[in-house]
């Protein structure tokens, strides 16, 4: 649980998980370009720092810190130039719009604990993002990347209502009818999104007769689960640095299926 809760260890894995996937199979198809992926790496961490930054504000009801937003936005250019140098202009500027999607998630409209959050943030999030690293490795992108990584769409939104209904239920703020959804149906929707990311990614499992070894440990993850759903263990949970490092994880174990 203290390794699970660890904040730094949340703070590294955040912006390696999304690449975690696509960058394992497209190292499969050519030979690996590791700067370039260190520099996606660098860019997502300035970028989760700029997101955590902005969530904390959004808690907290202060003014926004325009200062820190310009620096880390900068930090971010910075390594876009380098990624465009390395790669190209598209790569480059598909993660512009990710950037400038990650403020306007909080900043000025708030997207926290709505719909609109659960819709864009896994596209962006995992989709787009595994499909730059499967990019940035082979140099290419296959359609059936799109299918490979529904897992880790289902499973990043069951992060997502987990984190919602816990901020929703906590803060009192029942207010729109997606809201309202969340708490009287939070049990069956995080069960039923926990279960098929884990049954999409078993069907995954069984097409690429993966070894045994590799199904087994993604099996030992299901474990993780059990934290979450055991009143025993809420009060020492944190629950979003958990969902995080579980993430990576998830993420880790699904990718070694693929070991083939």
């Amino acid at each position: 649980m203290n390794l699970m809760n660890n904040t730094f260890l949340a703070l590294l894995t955040a912006p390696m998980t999304p690449l975690l996937f696509g960058a394992w199979r497209g190292m499969s198809f050519n030979e690996p370009n590791l700067l370039l992926l260190f520099m996606l790496y660098l860019f997502l961490l300035f970028n989760h720092a700029l997101e955590r930054l902005l969530a904390k504000n959004e808690q907290s009801g202060a003014k926004v810190p325009y200062a820190m937003i310009l620096i880390l936005s900068i930090l971010s250019i910075g390594l876009l130039i380098s990624i465009f140098y390395l790669s190209n202009i598209i790569l480059a500027a598909i993660l512009l719009l990710y950037l400038i999607y990650s403020i306007l998630q909080f900043y000025p409209y708030s997207m926290t604990n709505t719909f609109y959050e659960i819709l864009l943030r896994p596209f962006f999030k995992i989709l787009i993002l595994s499909s730059i690293a499967f990019f940035s490795q082979a140099n290419f992108i296959p359609l059936q990347l799109q299918y490979e990584v529904l897992p880790l769409i289902l499973f990043h939104i069951f992060h997502l209502l987990q984190v919602q209904i816990k901020n929703t239920v906590a803060h009192n703020q029942i207010k729109s009818s997606y809201q309202q959804l969340l708490t009287k149906h939070s049990k069956k929707l995080k069960m039923t999104i926990f279960l098929l990311a884990y049954a999409t990614a078993g069907l995954q499992m069984f097409d690429l007769n993966s070894s045994l070894l590799a199904s087994s440990l993604f099996g030992l993850t299901l474990l993780l689960v059990f934290p979450l759903f055991k009143k025993k263990f809420q009060s020492a949970l944190k629950i979003d640095q958990y969902l995080t490092n579980y993430g990576f994880l998830f993420t880790l174990a699904y990718s070694l299926l693929f070991l083939v």
